[in-house]
């Protein structure tokens, strides 16, 4: 974002940064769940409790005597957004809306009024896996013989023969404590009407394991330690209500009991004996200790039980946005000067990219462009178009991409904004609305730097305020561009692939489109076209029953080849492909489950390629995730997984396998396990709670880190909780990709010269410096020279 890594840093990545140090410390944080403070400081659509005036006005707060000689906001508002994974009927986004308001009362009674949920946007037929606070999904049959047919219960859903895993819908659920990064709430709508007027409780505690990374205050199962039997807080024989996270019920359980008496209740009501998963797990914190644990600046323990009547306070109403289902969609692209770097110009490489994305969107799709460099302006040669449905004449769109000409500095802040009103004048933010933003360099505009750094940072905040994620990728040199484009990506609840190489912005590009309309990664395989058979598969892609479509795509990387491709269905069909730039594509609806093969015959010159194939079914989802955008060298990666299999989380005793990048294009492998806590330090919670994680430790090197994290799991289990409907499911293969970056930057190394203010060396043809061929021309004449001495020579003799 500026020339030095200290001054570009924003307030945003500041608090994530700070916390990244603190991960991965020797206290032990990794087996106890989040960090103090992490959640809370996560970048997120919150007004949080701040002092509203006086010396202290704008810091957060959680009572009046923290604000001297003003007051501190009384409540922390959230703001929600709500994924429905079908085109709901008016009467179910009721349904939908009715759950979050009952949610939110749920959450104000058990804060003692200090959280509420301020605005819910709904995002009706929603397409892309970008990240949703709670995704709905439709009463389909999600285990059985009928997968995908419509169900009201689970007995509608025939089982296998010798088997009980027939399943309607998704059962509640949540990943704990992964509010903000890449976590969701879970449950179908047929789950939601069955909760009738306890549905506030429902989601209410669901949202309390996401918020606030409580765990559930029973334990029949092996938790974080060993199966204790079915525990209850408070204890049955103090005779008391039931707390939140163990019965639904309406409050958090607070201090400790009396192991000696367990009817005494005096000193709190929180498991006596210490043998509930909150306690094994969570360092036997009571449910209000965690609460405070997860949130210590703005939220305020009791100082004894709770208040039943939340001190008399009234929850807000919540405000609710419906959105349609167009897919919405701009491209912004970077025009700085660097982008006349290397060979093949990075500009040519973009422009590779955008074409592509252009190909590969379906006809209706909303597309605009704009490109920034020192600002976003038409008049200063910027391109610039409106948004508009996609059909079968892209000229338009296409013409203003090969008319992109690299000039002056970067200025990415104009580039979101003009996005940003684009998106505005074509109607507003959708179900399915993203910026795609392409960077070679450090945010420098507009100066001085410090104007920069407060433009870039107020972008980023209106961007998560109005709920646009930004997918994000870079290439270029600049040290802490991949701090700035990560940071991007979290900051607006987007997405981050680094293309280091520029030859992958086209990969990154169709990655990017292929997750807006929610087509996931099943298999990818790189190669060279040299080595390439016509009679043998590059690839074979799995596909699963109930996939509503498949995408194939077949992209090289040198200009002077081609290839032609062309797909074998499991029935030993063909499918012929469409041509785009340097490639080529196929998208199947309602595709013949079983395996599919990748022919490719290619022509021209050598080139190295990618091919990977995609599949969309909403009840089957990968969904990733980095514990901290940036992180210093040395410092620990943490990633995180979410398998979902037939609306199920998915565990298994084997690791999920991410294949990592270096910045220096070295490999390396990471394990993620399900597994719990271990002594390698696997960075794992709890066992069998379907979140898998893995901690890379190898970050000596400065610079982006890619993750290709390939799950691939043919014996698995359904994620075991106690308050699981149905133990059983299916035992279909569960296969999917995902990519994901994340950044390593020392904020005490400074870039001094950017890109943008180097000398760029333009190499036509000559793949070399202007000094190498100078030295080459002299070895040329000398040569020349010589052979003409020689020749001399010969002649006189004669």
């Amino acid at each position: 974002m500026s020339g030095a890594t200290g001054q570009r840093t924003r307030g945003v990545w500041c608090v994530l940064f700070l916390l990244g140090m603190l991960g991965p410390s020797a206290d032990g944080v990794w087996a106890q769940g989040t960090a103090q403070g992490e959640i809370e400081g996560r970048a997120a659509p919150v007004a949080r409790r701040m002092c509203l005036a006086g010396a202290h006005a704008g810091s957060l707060c959680n009572e009046d005597a923290d604000c001297p000689g003003a007051a501190c906001r009384d409540r922390n508002i959230v703001n929600l957004s709500v994924a429905v994974h079908y085109d709901a009927p008016a009467g179910d986004i009721t349904t939908i809306q009715n759950m979050v308001s009952a949610g939110s009362t749920t959450l104000f009674d058990v804060t003692d009024g200090q959280t509420e949920i301020g605005q819910a946007t709904i995002h009706n037929n929603s397409a892309g896996t970008t990240r949703a606070d709670i995704r709905v999904y439709p009463a389909t049959c999600t285990g059985g013989t009928q997968i995908g047919n419509a169900c009201n219960i689970s007995n509608d859903c025939a089982d296998t023969p010798g088997t009980n895993d027939g399943r309607c819908g998704v059962w509640w659920m949540a990943d704990t404590g992964s509010w903000r990064n890449s976590g969701s709430v879970h449950v179908s709508i047929n789950y939601i009407n069955a909760a009738g007027a306890n549905v506030g409780q429902f989601i209410g505690h669901e949202l309390s394991h996401l918020l606030f990374d409580v765990r559930d205050e029973y334990e029949s199962r092996p938790g974080c330690g060993a199966n204790t039997g079915n525990a209850d807080c408070p204890d049955a024989a103090a005779g008391q209500t039931e707390c939140l996270m163990d019965s639904n019920q309406s409050e958090f359980c607070w201090g400790q009991g009396n192991p000696a008496n367990l009817t005494d209740l005096t000193g709190g009501n929180h498991d006596a004996t210490n043998i509930t998963e909150q306690s094994q797990c969570r360092n036997n914190r009571s449910c209000w200790e965690q609460v405070v644990w997860a949130w210590p600046n703005t939220i305020l323990a009791p100082t004894g039980a709770p208040d039943p009547a939340a001190h008399g306070a009234a929850v807000n109403p919540t405000q609710f946005v419906v959105t349609h289902d167009t897919v919405r969609v701009v491209l912004v692209l970077d025009e700085s000067g660097s982008m006349n770097a290397e060979t093949p110009k990075r500009i040519e490489r973009l422009k590779v990219a955008a074409k592509n994305f252009v190909s590969l969107a379906e006809n209706g799709t909303e597309l605009g462009i704009v490109s920034y460099a020192s600002d976003a302006a038409v008049a200063s040669g910027r391109t610039e178009v409106a948004i508009a449905p996609l059909g079968a004449n892209r000229a338009a769109w296409n013409n203003a991409i090969d008319g992109l000409g690299p000039s002056t500095r970067t200025n990415i802040g104009a580039g979101l904004q003009k996005a940003r009103d684009l998106i505005t004048a074509a109607g507003g933010v959708t179900a399915n609305t993203y910026i795609v933003l392409m960077s070679d360099g450090l945010n420098n505009e507009p100066a001085p730097q410090a104007n920069a750094d407060a433009d870039l940072n107020g972008k980023i905040a209106m961007l998560l305020a109005d709920g646009i994620p930004v997918y994000v990728t870079c290439t270029g040199s600049d040290l802490g561009l991949a701090s700035q484009c990560s940071e991007i990506g979290t900051g607006t609840g987007g997405h981050y692939v680094d293309s280091a190489d520029s030859a992958r912005l086209p990969e990154a590009f169709a990655d990017f489109h292929e997750r807006i309309v929610a087509h996931e990664p099943v298999r990818s395989v790189t190669g060279d076209l040299a080595k390439v058979t016509p009679k043998d598969p590059v690839a074979t892609a799995f596909v699963e029953e109930g996939a509503q479509s498949a995408s194939f795509v077949f992209q090289w990387a040198n200009p002077e080849a081609g290839a032609n491709m062309v797909i074998q269905d499991p029935k030993g069909d063909y499918h012929d492909t469409q041509q785009m730039t340097m490639g080529r594509f196929l998208r199947v609806a309602n595709p013949v489950p079983g395996d599919w093969r990748i022919f490719v015959n290619p022509r021209g010159t050598a080139s190295p390629f990618v091919a990977r194939a995609f599949v969309r079914n909403p009840a089957n989802h990968l969904a990733v995730g980095v514990r901290y955008p940036s992180v210093i060298p040395q410092g620990d990666i943490a990633i995180y997984a979410y398998p979902k299999n037939m609306g199920l989380a998915v565990t298994s005793t084997e690791p999920i396998l991410a294949r990592v990048t270096r910045p220096d294009g070295t490999h390396d492998t990471l394990e993620l396990f399900d597994r719990g806590r271990d002594a390698a330090g696997h960075g794992d919670d709890v066992p069998g709670d379907g979140v898998f994680t893995g901690v890379y430790k190898g970050t000596a090197q400065a610079g982006p880190y890619q993750f290709l994290v390939q799950a691939d799991i043919k014996d698995w289990q359904v994620s075991a909780d106690a308050h699981e409907y149905k133990q059983e499911g299916p035992t279909t293969r569960f296969v999917r990709e995902a990519r994901l970056s994340s950044a390593v930057d020392d904020p005490n190394v400074i870039e001094s010269t950017p890109e943008d203010d180097r000398p760029v060396v333009v190499e036509d043809g000559w793949q070399c410096e202007r000094y190498l061929c100078l030295i080459l021309l002299a070895l040329l004449v000398f040569l020349v020279l010589n052979l003409l001495w020689l020749l001399s020579c010969w002649r006189s003799r004669r």
